[in-house]
């Protein structure tokens, strides 16, 4: 592995991120149009593509031959599951378009650079409060140039479980609660928030101790809907970052993490694996 490499990756990853939040932010509650993509709570938006932009000029000009692949992208899944192997950079440019919408406040830039299937640079970038997570293969976890670890917590009962979720249909919106209602007495306290990215984060930097999507039922049927897609321009990040700060990632039924679907992002091996349990016993 060159180390050296992997910390010039590092540095665009975070100029990129950064470049993605200046333009979030000329967007920012300026009430602007939005478009509807694969479902009803799907958005895209003037900030989005201009972000992807953003974000593509940046690593152009650092690693013009490389390839570059945004979410809002045509074929974007397909794309980047065909590049993982030889290398690529991903963006999701806008993680959290609904929040921003509303004015909240928990929406990111995500880019990272993943080979041979191996995330090796990634950073995210937070507006508010302007907080920029970044970590290296090999080379630890940052915010704002400052090291960060995981919590490092054990047990579930005194555990604060993340999650962020938006029902696609009723059946999923059922199932939702049903693990819900499974999660939330054995853990020590629960939040929801708007941007998965911020989510992996709250747990990389020692705020939160395990981040799940729902678990999937054994036969998903109608569950899935449009909106439970797997978000490879995200996931490579979240792995990255949340195993660099010390923590522990595995894909939702215990094997390795999967950069082109979901995975269970935790402050410890001991935690994951009693998440793990617990979730199998979701009726």
């Amino acid at each position: 592995m060159d180390n050296a490499l992997n910390a010039r990756r590092r540095a665009v990853v975070e100029e990129a991120a950064r470049a993605a939040g200046a333009v979030h932010m000329r967007y920012y509650g300026q009430g602007i149009d939005r478009v509807t993509k694969a479902w009803r709570r799907d958005f895209v938006t003037q900030a989005d593509l201009e972000a992807q932009a953003a974000v593509k000029q940046v690593i152009a000009s650092h690693f013009p031959e490389d390839v570059v692949i945004g979410e809002e992208d045509d074929d974007a899944f397909n794309r980047i599951a065909a590049t993982f192997d030889t290398g690529c950079w991903v963006t999701d440019p806008l993680d959290g378009t609904a929040e921003f919408l509303h004015t909240g406040t928990f929406f990111s830039s995500v880019v990272s650079y993943v080979e041979a299937r191996v995330p090796l640079a990634a950073a995210i970038h937070a507006p508010f409060p302007d907080e920029l997570y970044s970590a290296a293969r090999g080379q630890g976890a940052s915010m704002n140039g400052a090291p960060i670890r995981t919590s490092r917590a054990t047990r579930l009962d005194d555990a604060m479980f993340v999650a962020s979720y938006t029902a696609p249909t009723p059946e999923r919106a059922a199932w939702f609660a049903r693990w819900m209602e499974q999660v939330m007495p054995a853990v020590g306290g629960w939040r929801m928030f708007g941007s998965s990215a911020l989510c992996a984060m709250t747990v990389a930097a020692g705020r939160a101790d395990i981040y799940s999507p729902t678990p999937e039922p054994a036969t998903p049927g109608p569950m899935l809907g449009p909106a439970q897609k797997p978000q490879p321009w995200e996931t490579p990040a979240y792995v990255l970052i949340v195993q660099e700060a010390g923590g522990a990632v595995s894909n939702l039924y215990g094997g390795e993490p999967d950069l082109l679907g979901f995975n269970v992002y935790a402050a410890s091996r001991e935690l994951l694996e009693s998440y793990l349990t617990l979730g199998r016993q979701v009726p």
